[in-house]
């Protein structure tokens, strides 16, 4: 019987996680910002309204959002190592550029400007309702396939790990990302 030695004797590092996508953690706060504004938490307002308190695992789960811990990289990890080498590039390419301000001026537009200091944000510091207003932007647009694609690929890798972490059954969470990703293409390129 072998016996295992302690990790930090073994040559691990500490602070190392389970996750081997090898991203810088600029794309990661990129992808993180994606993944919030395709899954954004819900408001207690409704809620409130019934004039009952909500219960702990009711207001857990209105506060889950898809930029918390594994679901991003977890979505990093498909990518890298699921996807096709084309796609990983691209992905990779536009959350480099998201991660900068004169990138995200660029790919973004006017949404990142303000009018106080720094004059433009970088993706994840702009609000959670710009953030999905320059997604449906990315969507309509016939001229930006790439960054679509791009964004379809995390959507549909990060929508799978949110539902497949909610509902027991990943079978029914694969078929309704399929579903999604199928509408989101209708209504989108025709």
């Amino acid at each position: 019987m072998k016996r295992e030695s302690h990790p930090l004797l073994r040559g691990g590092r500490r602070g190392e996680s389970k996750y081997s996508h090898g991203w810088t953690a600029a794309e990661m706060q990129s992808l993180a910002s994606i993944c919030e504004a395709l899954l954004p938490p819900l408001t207690l307002n409704s809620l409130e309204e019934k004039n009952e308190q909500p219960t702990e695992a009711v207001q857990s789960f209105y506060k889950a959002s898809g930029s918390q811990f594994p679901i991003p990289d977890e979505a990093a990890e498909l990518i890298g190592k699921r996807a096709v080498t084309e796609a990983v590039i691209l992905v990779r390419v536009v959350l480099r550029a998201l991660g900068t301000r004169l990138g995200t001026l660029l790919l973004c537009g006017p949404l990142c400007l303000s009018n106080k200091w720094p004059f433009v944000f970088n993706f994840s510091s702009i609000s959670l309702e710009n953030r999905e207003k320059i997604l449906q932007k990315w969507f309509r647009h016939r001229f930006l396939t790439p960054i679509r694609a791009a964004v379809l690929y995390i959507k549909a890798l990060s929508l799978y790990n949110f539902f497949s972490r909610v509902m027991p059954h990943t079978l029914f969470a694969f078929s309704y990302i399929i579903f999604t990703t199928i509408i989101s293409y209708f209504f989108f390129f025709f």
